[in-house]
């Protein structure tokens, strides 16, 4: 399992980026949808996961930034945001 700055890790239907990667734990900002912009974009907020909560079958699962499978599923959020809206 190899991590860097900048992936995406799932958890149900939030999502995070992580920022940087310590020895103890993995640090991350949510992705959030701004409704006025219309885009996604990074919480300046941070939360903390430990590594043994990220990778297959666990709590976090690890999507690559680079990917166009990850992409889609980020629609997930405009997606949710808009129904809760209604």
């Amino acid at each position: 399992m190899e991590l860097k700055e900048g992936d995406i890790l799932q958890r149900g239907l939030y999502f995070y980026r992580i920022y940087t990667i310590s020895r103890k734990d993995i640090v991350m900002n949510k992705i959030i949808y701004n409704f006025k912009t219309e885009k996604l974009q990074i919480f300046h907020g941070y939360e903390y996961t430990n590594f043994n909560e990220v990778g297959d079958g666990k709590l976090y699962t690890i999507l690559e930034a680079e990917n166009k499978d990850t992409l889609s599923k980020l629609e997930l959020i405009k997606r949710k945001y808009k129904l809760q809206k209604l």
